[in-house]
């Protein structure tokens, strides 16, 4: 077995990874001061698991990082192995080559491992005991450490030679051993104290445990009976939150048709809206062109008036021209006639020479002009025929568009006529589409209305049923404490009827001659019970009538006292011990007659006058507490006793107490009686209570 082979990285001064190769032989690392020589060695011990950083040269695990040049960074962690040929199998191990690797990081963690594997530090220990090159074993000697052995005394140079000679490892089994002996001893001295210790606590612990049993039992019972109230709270919380979602989903469909009907509403108010328009846009435009049909239609009027204008006179000058025409034909021919006939005529003319005479001059004349003016006129005739031929193709025109214009007239009365009626209609179209708009406004406002009255209500619902959910928790919350108090009040009545019942609380030969008194009806003829039982205390005063009776609270009361012998007899012949009696008829007492106060803040009062008891059991009280003053304070109790000449006794509301000796017993006070005292009391208002609660 050698060292093979040493690996470093982030260690010291070897910043990058470094390899170092050891070959069978000697090996021999030189270099100036301060170049890291001694580095080697430290990685080497540290790997072996050395734990002093002393031993390495440095005050802290931080020192053995790399920390960084002018040029170049720190280093957060810094790792060394060292790998050893262990084909001899020197090494306890099932390998021929075996690393051990320590890496540590600069937050503190660190880590050993074999072979890669983690392992802890006592593995590593364990792997290279007896071997020789242990962390201080003698394979590794340092600067000095030679004068250190030598002057060391026989018991640490020892160490050296144990380790030489192999047997380390068994002297630190047999420590170990010896530890875990000495270990084992005293768990078996701690065993039987505690064995001792449970053995004299069997009896009460058997009482205990089946009082544990019965409690696991009525437990389990209890568990079981709120299990079935939590079900049936369950499945009616279950029903009525069905019933709910049912009345949501009601809600929430009849909100769903109510928006589904408002949204057709919306939609058809829209339609018409738009229906409105389009139905407003025709109406201008029908205006409009009802407009324009009224300046064409008088355009068209005015042309035909023109028109017709020009046709009449067209017509009249053709009448006149074809008068003239059938004039001058006429007299074309009577002039023909008139020069035949003239010959006739002159006898009929003879009357009128004269007349005629100018007649025929004019006529002459006429003729003469005529005659000189036919051909002109003939040409006026060929023109005006020309003219007439024009006039006349002009007249078939015009008749043609006078025509026209009558069936375009025609055409626009009618379109007009048309228009008026889609004009009334739509008028009409519109003033009832106004009165459905209205209709549907109305019914829109309505549907609106009731929208909203839906959605109060719907709130209000809401506001219930949060209202409800919280009343609810509020109630389910008031029904878990309830019935936690039921529980803590129920758990209160079994362990006091359980306390009562066996008569915990009392001393043995009370306790006995109680239960014995509940078998035997004989016995008990006479007997009250223990005083603590017969007298009811406010609690604020407990603690100071307790401190005041003390054991006389376990007192028992009889009626004379040949009832008390009877008792202690019975204790005598069935040795149960002592016990104390207070027979009414014999037992007297005498009340503070004369209390100086001086103005005294904090007095209380007399002990008798606190407690509340029974007449019968007035002279009993008076002797136990007659003589009793409770104040608030020491202080007061001690000016108090001062002024009376501790003629009687003191009691603080702690329980400290000034005897008329003048003796003063005080401190804590460990009530050893207030499970017993007032228990009936306690017994009756935990009832009450338990009733009123269910």
């Amino acid at each position: 077995m050698y060292l093979k082979r040493l690996e470093l990285q982030g260690f010291k001064s070897f910043a990058d990874k470094t390899v170092l190769e050891f070959r069978p032989g000697i090996t021999s690392v030189i270099g100036p001061n301060g170049s890291g020589k001694s580095n080697i060695s430290d990685s080497i011990r540290w790997v072996l698991g050395e734990q002093s950083m002393k031993s390495l040269r440095g005050s802290k695990s931080e020192d053995i990082i790399f920390a960084g040049t002018q040029s170049r960074k720190s280093l957060g962690f810094a790792e060394s192995s060292i790998v050893i040929d262990n084909t001899d199998g020197k090494l306890p191990i099932e390998f021929s080559e075996v690393t051990v690797t320590r890496r540590i990081y600069r937050s503190g963690e660190s880590g050993y491992y074999i072979n890669k594997t983690p392992c802890r530090l006592k593995d590593v220990l364990e792997l290279f005991m007896d071997t020789g090159i242990g962390k201080d074993g003698y394979s590794i000697i340092g600067q000095g450490k030679i004068d250190e052995i030598l002057s060391n005394k026989s018991e640490d140079r020892r160490a050296i030679f144990e380790e030489a000679a192999g047997i380390v490892k068994y002297r630190v089994r047999k420590a170990d051993s010896e530890k875990k002996l000495e270990q084992t001893k005293l768990n078996l001295l701690r065993i039987n104290d505690i064995l001792s210790e449970i053995e004299a606590n069997i009896e009460p612990l058997k009482k205990q445990s089946e009082k544990a049993k019965k409690f696991l039992d009525l437990r389990e019972e209890l568990k079981g009976i709120e299990i079935g109230l939590f079900l049936y709270n369950i499945d009616n919380y279950k029903e009525k939150i069905a019933e709910i979602a049912k009345n949501i989903e009601v809600f929430a469909n009849q909100k769903n048709d109510e928006d589904a009907k408002m949204q057709e509403k919306q939609t058809l108010k829209e339609n018409l809206k738009s229906a409105i328009d389009e139905i407003t846009l025709k109406i201008e435009e029908t205006q409009n062109l009802s407009f324009e049909m009224r300046e064409k239609q008088e355009k068209i009027n005015s042309d035909i008036n023109i028109a017709n204008e020009r046709i009449a006179n067209n017509r009249e000058n053709f009448d006149r021209y074809l008068k003239e025409i059938e004039e001058v034909n006429l007299r074309i021919s009577e002039l023909e006639e008139e020069k035949k006939q003239r010959l006739e005529k002159k006898t009929n003319l003879s009357s009128n020479r004269e007349k005629f005479a100018k007649e025929l001059e004019q006529k002459e004349k006429e003729l003469e002009e005529i005659s000189t003016k036919l051909s002109a006129e003939e040409k006026k005739i060929e023109e005006k025929k020309k003219k007439v031929e024009e006039n006349t193709d002009l007249k078939y025109e015009k008749a043609t568009l006078i025509n026209t214009q009558e069936v375009n007239y025609e055409n626009l009365e009618k379109r007009e006529k048309t228009v008026k009626n889609e004009i009334s209609n739509t008028i009409s179209e519109l003033d009832q589409k106004r009165l459905e708009k209205d209709e549907i406004s109305k019914t829109f406002y309505e549907i609106e209305a009731k929208r909203n009255d839906a959605s109060k209500k719907l709130e209000e619902i809401n506001e219930k049923k949060e209202q409800s959910i919280s009343k609810l928790k509020e109630y389910q919350d008031k029904i878990n404490a309830l019935s936690s108090e039921v529980r803590v009040k129920d758990s209160k009545l079994k362990f006091l009827s359980d306390m009562e019942k066996e008569k915990e609380g009392y001393i043995r030969s009370v306790k006995s001659l109680l239960l014995d008194c509940d078998k035997d009806s004989n016995l008990k003829k006479g007997m009250h019970g223990v005083l603590a039982n017969i007298i009811s205390v406010p609690k604020e005063y407990e603690t100071a009538i307790e401190m005041t009776l003390g054991q006389t609270l376990q007192n028992i009361v009889t009626d004379t006292e040949e009832d008390a012998k009877k008792l202690i007899e019975h204790l005598r012949k069935n040795n149960l011990g002592r016990a104390s009696f207070l027979p009414i008829a014999s037992v007297k007492g005498k009340k503070v007659d004369r209390l100086i106060k001086n103005n005294l803040g904090g007095v209380i009062g007399i002990a008798s006058d606190l407690v509340k008891v029974n007449k019968k059991y007035e002279s009993i009280i008076l002797n136990l507490l007659g003589r009793t003053v409770i104040v608030d304070t020491m202080e007061t109790a001690i000016i108090l006793a001062r002024q009376n000449r501790y003629s009687f006794r003191i009691v603080t509301l702690k329980g400290d107490v000034i005897n008329p000796s003048g003796a003063i017993t005080g401190g804590s006070a460990t009530t050893k009686f207030n499970n017993i005292i007032g228990r009936t009391t306690r017994d009756t208002r935990i009832r009450k209570r338990y009733k009123k609660i269910k």
